[in-house]
């Protein structure tokens, strides 16, 4: 048979069929991954060139052509806006090629780029464009019919979000996650070997350091790398990062090098059998924590996540489950709200599409118990700095607000209460009750000392030395607007989504809201245990401000001033 013949005959890859297997591809990609990390290209090739050693010969890839679009329903530019609106995005992105149907994310924008094309777009035409419906159908398309429909379009705020009935639709376990009938009964004490999710992070970083000092058992860490080796070495790095690794620590270490969000964390059979059969016990903490993205984009990881981890639970022996859920799983109507410690019925208008997979996730673990698996499920407030340290996360929504309000040189004129938990604080209370083994099937709401205000954490800032003006809401988007129209860097421009003219969105916080949260359960737990949680006062603020001066991430008061802020 000729090559010719042989292609013909027993190539699945024909040219007709390479359209649908990318667009399939993307498909696929899309529900698994946020829109922003969808690859924009794909190149199909009948096998991968190789090295004598078997590995792939990287030199050999086909090079990726940024203007050669594999998609075939491409369709250039028309008219006068098409053209006008496609050469916007061209600059932008630094690209040669815009079809009318393409994808703003899918050809390489993000959150910081979305706005800075609104801002571009604005001055062409005099306008405000509703980011809240460019993030729903990001395409020039959608883009000239909201100039032409409406001639001026008011700006939105927000995402989208899922409407109650919805959310309880979601929060229903599927019929496969169900223990074997040969399961191995549960190690309630003394484990000999933990999996843990999310050590990467910054949460997961000091769960590490607790699950070690306090236990002799081996930690599994679930991590996305090359290979088990890769797994361990990327939670080592994240542990150095923090000050928290010791030299005892690779020693207890086994990775686990899969993904949160794949089925059966994409590990070979053999690799799934194994930590199936040798973990005892598992702690889930991994989990996008965006608030500036919508409940469809964080499915995947923090919803589907959470139902492979149900999954492992099941199979072989079961494990106990500790997830590491969120205070903001409540919803925030105005006024007073008393909150018990109990699991989760009703989500009551819950807007937020983070808070939104949370109060998912909450729920499903809790309905595991009634099939036999035991669950601990704990709800922190806001996750900030060390207590001892301050060592913090920069990549958080209230430090994002910190360091914007600092940036501007103007405080953020929003009515929100904020449950403020230490890390380590949180940690140590997840470790210590997790491998007492006695209090299974509660919910633990994990609290500081007080509610504080966010006017009172920024007379905080201006304690520590920084100048914040007092200025209305509609002054204060307009800055920040501005800053970011001119190209500025500011912390919220992530956020930026969340915020409209006028006020803020329901995402953005529950402003007016005064709740108040049960903690007996937490209580009981920590009696004897020596684990306290530290209020949040000046000198507490201004230890985690040192520390955010100390690693460049924010000026000291005396940078903020030479920068010239407006005073």
């Amino acid at each position: 048979m000729s090559d010719l013949q042989q292609d013909v005959a027993n190539n699945p890859i024909s040219l007709a069929s390479v359209s649908s297997l990318t667009s399939n591809l993307r498909t696929y990609a899309r529900s698994q991954l946020p829109e922003a990390m969808v690859p924009s290209r794909f190149i199909i090739l009948d096998k991968l060139p190789k090295l004598p050693n078997g590995k792939v010969d990287r030199q050999r890839l086909p090079v990726v052509d940024i203007d050669d679009s594999d998609n075939e329903n491409y369709v250039p530019p028309s008219n006068p806006d098409e053209i006008k609106i496609a050469r916007i995005w061209q600059d932008i992105l630094g690209i040669n090629r815009v079809g009318i149907e393409d994808s703003f994310f899918d050809l390489g924008g993000d959150s910081i780029t979305v706005v800075q094309m609104a801002a571009k777009v604005r001055e062409e035409y005099n306008i405000e464009l509703s980011l809240r419906r460019l993030f729903k159908n990001p395409t020039i398309t959608a883009l000239v019919q909201m100039i032409s429909a409406e001639g001026i379009v008011v700006t939105g705020s927000g995402l989208i979000n899922l409407n109650d009935e919805e959310l309880i639709k979601e929060a229903q376990l599927p019929d496969d996650i169900y223990p074997d009938n040969d399961a191995i009964a549960p190690v309630t004490k003394n484990y000999k070997t933990i999996l843990l999710t999310g050590g990467t992070g910054y949460t997961g970083a000091f769960l590490l350091r607790e699950l070690l000092d306090r236990s002799d058992a081996y930690i599994y860490v679930l991590a996305r790398a090359k290979d088990p080796v890769d797994a361990v070495n990327r939670v080592i790095e994240n542990l150095k990062y923090y000050a928290l690794l010791t030299d005892k620590d690779e020693s207890r270490l086994r990775g686990v090098a899969g993904d949160i969000g794949r089925p059966y964390f994409a590990l070979t059979k053999e690799a799934y059998e194994e930590i199936a059969t040798e973990v005892e016990m598992v702690v889930h903490n991994a989990a996008l924590s965006s608030y500036a993205m919508p409940y469809k984009q964080l499915k995947p990881i923090n919803v589907l996540g959470t139902h492979e981890v149900l999954r492992l639970a099941c199979r072989k022996r079961i494990k106990p489950i500790h997830y590491i859920s969120s205070l903001s799983v409540f919803p925030g109507h105005k006024g007073a709200q008393y909150f018990s410690e109990t699991k989760l019925t009703e989500p009551d208008g819950l807007v937020g599409g983070y808070r939104q997979t949370k109060w998912v996730s909450d729920r499903l673990v809790s309905l595991i118990r009634n099939r036999g698996v035991p669950t601990c499920i704990y709800r922190p407030g806001q996750i900030t700095g060390a207590q001892d340290t301050g060592a913090c996360s920069t990549d958080t929504y209230l430090n994002s607000a910190i360091k914007s309000c600092i940036q501007l040189g103007a405080e953020l004129d929003f009515d929100v209460m904020l449950e403020i938990t230490p890390v380590d604080f949180c940690a140590k209370a997840v470790a210590h009750i997790a491998l007492s083994g006695d209090k299974l099937n509660n919910q633990y709401h994990m609290v500081g000392n007080r509610t504080v205000s966010w006017s009172e954490v920024c007379e905080m800032i201006r304690g520590h030395g920084y100048k914040l003006r007092n200025i209305s809401y509609p002054d204060w988007y307009k800055e920040l607007s501005t800053a970011l129209k001119n190209g500025k860097e500011n912390a919220l421009s992530k956020f930026f989504p969340l915020f409209g003219e006028q006020s803020a969105s329901a995402d953005a916080g529950d402003e007016g809201s005064h709740p108040e949260f049960e903690t007996k359960n937490l209580v009981n737990a920590l009696e004897g245990s020596g684990i306290e949680c530290r209020e949040l006062d000046q000198d507490f603020l201004s230890l985690y401000i040192d520390y955010f001066i100390s690693i460049g991430f924010i000026p000291s008061p005396e940078q903020q001033i030479e920068n010239g802020v407006k005073l």
